[in-house]
């Protein structure tokens, strides 16, 4: 234990054994919620987590989606392709390019980026995750443009 009042700062082991459990069982707990579980103030709280085990928040990486290994392979190919023949044609070959996009376009309110938070020890890096969110609706966008 340290110091000397533990009303004014509980860190015990017993305290840093519960809080280590609490983030284990749920990683997107706040400081506040953990500190409430506990019994224990919010200071005591976040001096336990980030001193004694080593936790800091971090946020996903968010990605439209994440794509297979097939779809990763496919897509360097194609780049190989318009490369070889942009050598081959030099800046004719991109006057004749029209590309098109289709995406959809949904209606709903993203998860906060507060939200989606979660402990992490500070050696491990931020999690990926895809978006995705209970649909209100959605539209069809499709661009086309001109190089």
């Amino acid at each position: 234990m340290r110091g000397t009042d533990v009303a004014q700062r509980p860190v015990t082991e017993e305290n840093i054994r519960l809080v280590g459990s609490l983030i284990e069982s749920d990683c997107r707990l706040t400081v506040a919620e953990i500190a409430s579980e506990v019994g224990i103030s919010f200071g005591s709280a976040q001096a336990i987590i980030t001193d004694d085990l080593g936790f800091g928040k971090v946020s996903a990486t968010w990605v439209p989606r994440l794509l297979t290994e097939n779809q990763k392979r496919y897509r360097l190919e194609v780049c190989k392709r318009l490369l070889t023949r942009y050598q081959a044609e030099g800046e004719a070959f991109l006057h004749r390019i029209v590309t098109c996009d289709e995406t959809w376009v949904h209606h709903y309110t993203p998860e906060s980026k507060e939200a989606s938070m979660e402990w992490r020890k500070k050696s491990e890096s931020a999690f990926v995750k895809a978006k995705t969110q209970f649909l209100a609706g959605k539209v069809l966008a499709t661009v086309f443009c001109l190089l």
